[in-house]
């Protein structure tokens, strides 16, 4: 493989993996649509910045995606500009983004008249991808062929503890909605449990290990001072994973899959940005939920 690789979309998730790749002595091609990212990202030694997904592609046999959603995607990859416009035969697109997997595979049969392959790799880790990508601890959950997951794969691997090819295209994303659904339904459960001990006077940390021992275990209950330190930042914004929300329900709907628990979710997750704002932090759905229980993690009770 060629040592130049792209990354598009420059947040705080693909600027870490324009930084760390380029630490690994790859040169890095790096474009967002905010010029000031751009910019930040070519202060790291090996990264180059440019005006558009074209010139990136222009450049490169593997270009890195991280970008909010599909539509995003679909205007990186197809709209004047893109990086169809510059990519080479055989160039392999990876997309990190957290997609919808019917868009994706719409994007991606595009892009393949063009000769581009694609693969759907997206992304999370123990401790949410925010925090583990910059320990080179993510999960990835691929979804594509098996060559274009093996070619893949040696990047992926820089940045991450565990790789997973789930299947085909699309399965990656797909993954990825199901553990979102399954963490965010976990976590309010867990939030609602703790904040009803922390009502009668129960140590919540010591709540919180029982049912990482127990039965309930989970990701707050694995990492308590997440939910019990005011203001700490999950990395992640409660909007977007909203967005993810939304789409786990449409999609088990059209996967013919009651979606009970997912649509309850969903809909608590638009009060919580309701109160708290699209971009507002993922952790605080907790500052929401202590506002409705009357009474803080730490015992604290609220007028």
């Amino acid at each position: 493989m060629s040592q130049h690789l792209g990354v598009i979309g420059l947040g705080s998730l693909g600027a870490n993996m324009a930084r760390l790749l380029a630490e690994d002595g790859y040169t890095v091609h790096a474009y967002d649509l905010d010029p000031a990212r751009t910019a930040a990202a070519a202060e790291q030694a090996g990264v180059t910045g440019h005006n558009s997904a074209r010139a990136v592609a222009e450049k490169c046999d593997l270009i890195l995606l991280s970008l909010p959603q599909s539509e995003a995607v679909a205007v990186a990859c197809l709209e004047p500009g893109g990086l169809i416009e510059g990519a080479r035969r055989s160039l392999l697109v990876v997309d990190t983004t957290s997609g919808y997997p019917e868009r994706t595979k719409e994007i991606a049969a595009q892009l393949a008249e063009a000769g581009v392959r694609y693969v759907d790799a997206a992304i999370t880790g123990e401790e949410g991808g925010a925090k583990a990508l910059p320990k080179r601890a993510l999960t990835f959950c691929v979804g594509g062929s098996d060559a274009d997951v093996a070619e893949a794969r040696p990047i992926l691997e820089r940045m991450a503890r565990f790789v997973f090819h789930v299947g085909p295209l699309g399965a990656g994303q797909i993954v990825k909605m199901v553990n979102n659904m399954v963490g965010s339904a976990a976590g309010v459960a867990a939030i609602e449990g703790l904040l009803i001990a922390a009502k009668h006077g129960i140590d919540v940390k010591m709540a919180a290990q029982v049912l990482d021992k127990g039965t309930g275990m989970n990701f707050f209950c694995r990492h308590p001072d997440f939910a019990l330190t005011p203001g700490v930042v999950g990395g992640f914004q409660l909007g977007l994973m909203t967005k993810d929300l939304r789409h786990m329900s449409e999609f088990a709907r059209r996967s013919d899959v009651p979606a009970v628990v997912t649509d309850h979710v969903f809909h608590l997750f638009e009060l919580f940005v309701r109160d708290q704002g699209y971009g507002a932090d993922v952790l605080r759905q907790v500052d929401v939920m202590q506002k409705w229980a009357g009474v803080k993690l730490d015992g604290t009770l609220l007028d």
